[in-house]
């Protein structure tokens, strides 16, 4: 599938450290509802953000497998 394909919408999870940004990825609505619960008490205190991805820039979400290695 094409990047401009998959845009239409996917959303964008995005993980911030005060102003600044340290993770973002794009997958599909119900993947990325899942990764931010996932993510959310990994990153205690974090901002955890989902919107809207106008474009597919970002990285794709890793595999779920995956998650757990994602914060150490």
């Amino acid at each position: 599938m094409k990047n401009t394909e998959r845009a239409g919408g996917w959303k964008m999870v995005r993980i911030w450290l005060g102003d600044h940004l340290i993770a973002e990825y794009v997958a599909e609505p119900d993947r990325a509802s899942r990764y931010q619960r996932v993510m959310t008490p990994k990153f205690t205190g974090l901002r955890i953000t989902v919107d809207g991805a106008a474009t597919a820039g970002a990285s794709e979400l890793p595999s779920e497998q995956l998650w757990p290695l994602t914060v150490q």
